[in-house]
């Protein structure tokens, strides 16, 4: 790889010839791993028993390879071809614990073998694993059997371009046509978007593979009915469509990368789920989009992650460290990341900023002032974490250039900004929920030191000024808190005012149906009702029953009535102060404190925002 290719890659970008050479040492890297694979295999007697030994099945795949190359190369490009290949090389290392025996867990690739038989039209007679009465055929589909034992072996066979799988539970014939269905046999759906130049790129979406990207409940497979199968491939069209008229850049990221789709079940609206590994470059996991933007951007997040676990296969970005790990605030999750999360999350969010940000150089349209809001929120978001992450010691040379890169894109955002009033209005409330995530995110990570609170009680009770401390320490809660509640309904009142009408009219529950995480409070502020909302985060606060993210809320409804600025301060730079120490008078006293004149006081002096 060139200098000049590498600095592009380092700004998030990368054009058609560098993407190639990913593809390309992806698939010597892909090779290197199954060469690995065969050698341990190789090394076990009886490991495949009661199928064929491992060499039988390379002998059949190098078979067909000679008929139908491409086919062939496409079965071992597969993303879950490289999920496969990880997770049996982590078991074969690293004892795990798996309901599957590992000789049907081998088995795959005597199934990638067969594969390739059918489809380089060979003779052959070769036994592959049926696992609950189910055999996979990558790139083409699964066939169905009367499920005998829950591990069994079946046989399939190819005469004459005819293909038959036979069981002690039962035959099926395959149509000669694969891609239709037909009694025991199950096409995988395949589909493709079109870009600039009329350049046609296929992709499949996997509902039927056994290897999921995203683990279950969300990522178990669920066969797709045709016709919604071709609603999520228009669905994906129109989102590629989307993101290559946003930028020009996407064009050979689209063509080079974009491989398989595996559906999850929707979530909600704002709340896209999707997920990629690094052993499966081209493919991800997507929760049903809400919408098409919402489409593209979870494309452009995947595929960029794509591209840096190619790039990290080829040049080491941090060393690994013998002791603790560091741990980051990462703003698009609700738990501190490690290193290594925090370079994907950077770039794929860089990616994701870069979606909105050409969204909003195009003519003035539908979701204007979303696309603005989206595009403010992140670039403030990757703009505060970046120079933390640029200092970590572990980063390898190639690592600080890919941060350095990274930081170059997003300054050079830096100056953009909407013209008319009601979108800079727009530009201002997203850079105020980036501060919120960061107040909540505080709120359920740090801590204070308990001697420390105490101090500051005794302090308060007595009528003393307050003496902040500095030390506190990270707790790491890895449970899933949905800190973007209040950014979720803010987007909701950007894009379709009338959806936040309707949650307003629900009946007065405290939770909101459809946004987790969000309290009726929440709504009341993200409709504009911030004196409503204060009122009632101060009487959960006061009633002890409010949970932290009142403290966060009370901070926005302070800040925009402009009073209490002390207050403002303390619950923006120490919140989980706050919070530790209005826990802690009321254990003393056995009554709350008045959580606005708390925090003035707290307020009153600086503090360290370590």
């Amino acid at each position: 790889m060139t200098a000049r290719q590498l600095d592009g890659l380092s700004r998030g970008e990368g054009d058609a010839e560098t993407l190639a050479g990913l593809v390309r040492s992806e698939r010597s890297h892909r090779l290197l791993a199954l060469d690995l694979v065969m050698d341990v295999l190789t090394a076990r007697d009886g490991v495949a028993a009661p199928l064929p030994a491992p060499e039988r099945a390379w002998s059949l795949l190098a078979a067909a390879q000679r008929y139908a190359p491409e086919a062939v190369q496409e079965l071992l490009d597969l993303p879950e071809t490289g999920l496969w290949v990880g997770q049996l090389l982590n078991r074969l290392y690293r004892p795990v614990t798996s309901e599957l025996p590992l000789w049907a867990d081998v088995g795959h690739l005597h199934c990638l073998a067969a594969a390739a038989a059918v489809r380089a039209g060979l003779d052959f007679t070769f036994p592959v694993p049926c696992i609950s009465g189910r055999i996979d055929l990558p790139t083409l589909g699964q066939i169905r059997l009367p499920q005998g034992a829950p591990e069994e072996t079946a046989v399939l066979a190819g005469r004459g371009g005819l293909v038959t799988a036979t069981s002690l539970s039962g035959v099926v014939r395959l149509p000669t046509a694969l891609h239709r269905s037909a009694p025991g046999w199950r096409p995988l759906h395949r589909a493709e978007v079109r870009l600039p130049g009329d350049m046609k790129v296929g992709f499949i979406l996997d509902d039927l593979s056994r290897h999921r990207i995203a683990p279950p409940p969300n990522g178990a497979a669920q066969r797709m009915a045709p016709k919604t199968a071709e609603e999520l491939a228009a669905l994906l069209r129109t989102g590629c469509d989307l993101l290559v008229k946003s930028d020009a850049v996407w064009i050979p990221t689209v063509a080079a990368l974009l491989r398989s789709v595996q559906p999850m079940r929707a979530h909600e609206a704002f709340r896209v789920r999707s997920a990629s590994s690094d052993h499966a470059m081209g493919g991800f996991a997507l929760s049903w989009p809400d919408s098409e933007l919402a489409c593209a951007a979870a494309v452009a997040h995947e595929l960029q992650h794509s591209k840096l676990s190619a790039l990290a296969h080829l040049f080491p970005l941090l060393e690994e460290s013998a002791g603790p790990q560091q741990l980051f605030y990462a703003p698009w999750r609700d738990d501190p990341r490690p290193l290594r999360g925090m370079l994907q999350g950077i770039y794929a969010f860089t990616g994701v900023t870069r979606f909105w940000w050409g969204r909003t150089r195009l003519p003035h349209g539908e979701y204007e002032q979303l696309a603005w809001f989206e595009f403010a929120l992140w670039r403030d978001q990757l703009a505060h974490v970046l120079p933390t992450v640029r200092e970590a010691p572990e980063l390898t040379e190639t690592g600080r250039r890919l941060l350095e890169g990274l930081s170059s894109t997003v300054a050079g955002w830096s100056a953009d900004a909407p013209r008319d009033g009601a979108t800079r209005a727009v530009v201002r409330l997203a850079e105020r929920l980036a501060v919120d995530h960061r107040v909540l995110w505080r709120l359920h990570h740090v801590r204070p030191c308990p001697s420390h609170v105490k101090r500051l009680a005794t302090a308060w009770l007595d009528g003393a000024e307050p003496v902040l401390p500095g030390r506190r320490s990270l707790r790491a809660e890895h449970a899933l808190w949905h800190l973007d509640a209040r950014a979720v309904l803010t987007r909701m009142a950007v894009a379709d005012p009338m959806a936040l009408d309707k949650l307003r009219n629900l009946p007065d529950g405290e939770e909101v149906p459809g946004v987790t995480g969000a309290m009726r409070a929440d709504l009341l502020w993200a409709a504009g009702e911030s004196s409503a909302a204060e009122q009632r985060y101060l009487r959960s606060l006061v009633a002890g029953t409010a949970p932290p993210s009142a403290w966060a809320g009370l901070r926005l409804t302070l800040e925009e009535s402009g009073r209490a600025p002390h207050a403002v301060h303390a619950l923006s730079s120490v919140p989980e102060l706050v919070s530790a120490l209005a826990d802690r008078v009321r254990r003393r006293t056995g009554t709350p404190a008045d959580p606005v004149e708390l925090a003035q006081w707290v307020g009153q002096r600086p503090a360290d925002e370590g």
